[in-house]
């Protein structure tokens, strides 16, 4: 019998040759125990089973399993070593694996008493099994890191896979609300461009009958006479200038004066007589009963002309919103060259008006070159911008707009003095459905800003907001030439 080698003789042998001694010195221990075929798919323990014995496996291939909730799991196969069922046997403790045969197996039968006697007598046997024992356990550990890594690998995926799928539902339900969105606003846009359509022509029609309206006064006036007042009033109401209050009330003091009478300078001054020289080249030598005759008469001829002009004045201005709604409402569908965004911006002024009152509007417009965008979207981002800082302000602050010719294309920056934006909030006034407008979302169902962010980033620009208590500014930046590809969307 050779010599016990060292309990621990590592990478002196190699694991097949430490199995093949340590069955040599168990069959010339035991005087070579019987061989047992096991077919393969038998079950050799089974989870829970008392154990009472072991295998030595000296051919084929066996493997450890557990059921998981419901689904049969493998923990060992390559490492499941040639001991089956020592460990469980020697704690005294049920199988932890159901234990089967992969292939066909030869085997040795050995119970503990069987396995104790052996050991007992023959030293070098205990040497060779407790190395055989020992590489299997560090197999079973290795197999053990290689699953516990195998999972943290497995985490790492999932985990990315799920930031994957959360990104791509965001953008999947950016994309529906920007649909939705553009899908409202085509028929706002649709809308807006027909009743400008069809506000363009009875308006053009009122400006044309004040047109004629003026010019029949007129031509009336001068065959009453060349020296009738009247004519020159109704010119005078036409297109006299604004006169101050402060201006106004000092007429009304000096008229007062020469004529004696507060009432009189009232009306003096109401159609234009603010001095003593022009009330005597009209009026001077009347009497009481002549003068009020000439004086309502007057006021006649400068009423009809002040509602001419006004006639005049709320046509323009309606022709001017019908003239933006067309503009701003165009559908949009192809790139347009050459844009100034000063005029969008003006278009977009005009149309909000309702929601600047009582707010100063500042124009600071540097000269820029003309731009290629899809000119509808683009006077979105201009409404949304406004629209926003004329609500956050209240109804009273100042609203300040600006251009400037930069190497980036043009910049546009929307300033207001409304509340800050606090800190915690810059990064997530971008994100769908974001406020901090009373709690509520409104305006496009809170897209508006989510909506000017993708309109700039589709137009190769850049949106950043910049806020501390009384200047919160929104700065766009577009080139002058869109990227590559740009479609329409």
């Amino acid at each position: 019998m050779d010599g016990a080698p060292p309990l621990f003789f590592g990478a002196q042998m190699s694991g097949a040759e430490a199995e093949r001694r340590m069955i040599v010195e168990v069959d010339r221990t035991l005087s070579s125990p019987a061989r047992t075929i096991v077919p393969a798919g038998t079950r050799l323990l089974s989870l829970g089973d008392p154990v009472d014995r072991i295998w030595i496996v000296l051919d084929g291939q066996v493997q450890l399993t557990r059921t998981v909730d419901g689904r049969e799991v493998v923990f060992h196969e390559r490492t499941a070593g040639r001991l089956v069922g020592l460990l469980a046997m020697a704690r005294g403790e049920p199988a932890y694996f159901d234990t089967t045969a992969v292939t066909d197996l030869t085997t040795i039968t050995l119970t503990l008493e069987d396995l104790d006697r052996a050991l007992r007598g023959n030293p070098v046997l205990e040497s060779y099994f407790i190395t055989v024992l020992l590489r299997s356990l560090a197999r079973r550990h290795l197999r053990a890191v290689e699953l516990r890594v195998e999972v943290d690998r497995l985490n790492r995926d999932l985990a990315a896979d799920r930031d994957r799928l959360e990104r791509a539902l965001a953008d999947l339900e950016a994309a529906q609300a920007q649909m939705v969105e553009q899908a409202s606003m085509a028929t706002l846009g649709q809308l807006a461009a027909g009743i400008g359509h069809e506000l363009n022509n009875p308006i053009a029609a009122i400006q044309r009958a004040a047109d004629f309206l003026t010019e029949d006064l007129a031509a009336l006036v001068e065959s009453a006479g060349a020296d009738a007042p009247a004519g020159r009033f109704l010119q005078r109401a036409l297109t006299r200038p604004p006169v101050s209050t402060r201006d106004e009330r000092e007429q009304r003091r000096v008229m007062a004066e020469h004529v004696g009478d507060d009432d009189l300078a009232r009306r003096l001054v109401a159609v234009g007589v603010g001095d003593s020289s022009e009330f005597e080249a009209v009026f001077g030598g009347l009497d009481a009963a002549h003068l009020e005759e000439a004086l309502a008469t007057v006021e006649r001829y400068h009423g009809l002309g002040t509602s001419l002009r006004n006639i005049r004045s709320a046509a323009a201005r309606i022709g001017g919103l019908t003239g933006s709604l067309r503009s701003y409402a165009r559908p949009g569908r192809e790139l347009t060259p050459g844009i100034d965004v000063r005029e969008g911006i003006e278009e977009t002024l005009l149309l909000l008006g309702h929601e600047l009152r009582g707010i100063e509007v500042i124009r600071e417009y540097d000269d820029v070159p003309g731009i290629t965008v899809f000119a509808g979207q683009v006077n979105q981002v201009w409404t949304n911008l406004i629209h926003n800082a004329a609500r956050e302000m209240g109804g009273a602050g100042t609203l300040t707009v600006r251009t400037a010719a930069v190497p980036e294309g043009v910049r546009v920056e929307v300033a207001d003095t409304g509340p800050a934006i606090a800190p915690e909030h810059l990064e997530e006034v971008f994100d769908m459905h974001f406020t901090t407008h009373g709690g509520r979302v409104d305006f496009g169902l809170g897209l508006g800003l989510r909506l000017c962010k993708d309109i700039v980033a589709r137009h190769g620009g850049s949106i950043e907001v910049e806020s501390a208590p009384g200047d919160t500014r929104f700065i766009v930046t577009l080139p002058v030439e869109p990227p590559e590809g740009l479609e329409v969307s």
